[in-house]
């Protein structure tokens, strides 16, 4: 059997084994997976900004918060379903990240990673201070139905399939090149006959619809949300390390940092809960120094590409 196939078979079988976990495994287990694809959802949509792109965004939760609250405004006053208010917050989502990418990504390095920062705050202190609105500081609870929980845990899977799926496919276009060529020289890149600008704004546009997706999803989830927790800068640094611990740039590396911080962190806070946060600070910092290239390069997986071989991709797909 060929690689390529070989690698086809394990993940077909990979993808049935999911699908019927929520059938043979406990609450425990399916709450933790839920969780996991969670985060690897976001942490795949961030990589196609941060990772493909090279420019860190840390406002993350801006996304997270306005798909949460989207969602759940329009369940609980206009007594909408939850897939229309679902999808809704992904449109919202979708049309504020094409607003504030064609603002923000004329910025670039610390510059735009502040901005996304500040632009976090600002959107957690509006909705903090709208309670005609959003209920302001205390939050708002969505209406509970009888879903089971599997029902969220194959929302969480399917949206990874879509984003994992995406990003191969891009990472194989010139839309992916064009991507890594901003990265590695953005002026070069405009030479290649890349435009910048559409380029960073569609990559902005689709991680931050998937990530108000995840938003969306979550809240309904737990049925609950109030600014300090939804728009928390914490979620925002967790999405980054995972997707720069297990490979930043490339289409496995958030699945596997996704995979390990979620497995190292639940341990953590199940054996020594009092010093969870610092041991796995420690152990975060120890690997980036480490392996800074992340889990993927540091197993010679990662696919080198030399900007020459970029540039000629690029010339030979210019339309």
């Amino acid at each position: 059997m060929k690689p390529p196939a070989a690698r086809f078979a394990a993940l077909a079988v990979l993808i049935l084994v999911l699908l019927v976990v929520p059938f043979v495994s406990t609450g425990y287990i399916l709450r933790l997976l839920t969780l996991l694809f969670t985060f690897a959802v976001m942490a795949s949509a961030w990589n196609l900004i941060g990772g493909f792109t090279g420019y860190a965004d840390f406002g993350v939760v801006v996304f997270f918060g306005l798909g949460g609250y989207t969602t759940g405004l329009l369940m609980l006053k206009a007594k909408a379903p939850f897939v229309a208010a679902w999808l809704a917050g992904g449109l919202v989502c979708l049309v504020f990240a094409v607003l504030m990418g064609l603002l923000l990504l004329r910025l670039r390095g610390h510059y735009f990673a502040i901005a996304t920062l500040g632009t976090s705050f600002a959107v957690r202190e509006v909705i903090a201070n709208w309670p005609s609105v959003t209920g302001g500081g205390t939050g708002i609870s969505l209406p509970i139905y009888q879903f089971p929980n599997s029902v969220f845990y194959f929302i969480m899977l399917g949206l990874l399939i879509v984003i994992v799926s995406l990003t191969r496919w891009i990472s194989l276009n010139r839309l992916g090149f064009g991507l890594v060529a901003i990265r590695e020289n953005e002026q070069a890149a405009g030479v290649l006959g890349v435009n910048a600008v559409r380029y960073k704004v569609t990559a902005y546009t689709v991680s931050g619809f998937f990530i108000g997706m995840v938003g969306g999803a979550y809240a309904y989830w737990i049925t609950f949300i109030d600014p300090g927790t939804t728009f928390d800068v914490g979620i925002t640094v967790e999405v980054v390390i995972m997707a720069v611990l297990g490979g930043a740039g490339t289409v496995a590396g958030p699945l596997v940092g996704a995979f390990i911080l979620t497995i190292i962190s639940e341990v953590l806070n199940g054996y020594v809960p009092s010093i969870h946060l610092t041991v796995l600070g420690i152990i975060i910092v120890t690997v980036v120094l480490l392996i800074p290239g992340g889990v993927i390069e540091y197993l010679g997986l990662k696919r080198k590409l030399s900007f020459r071989s970029i540039g000629a991709t690029l010339a030979e797909t210019r339309v």
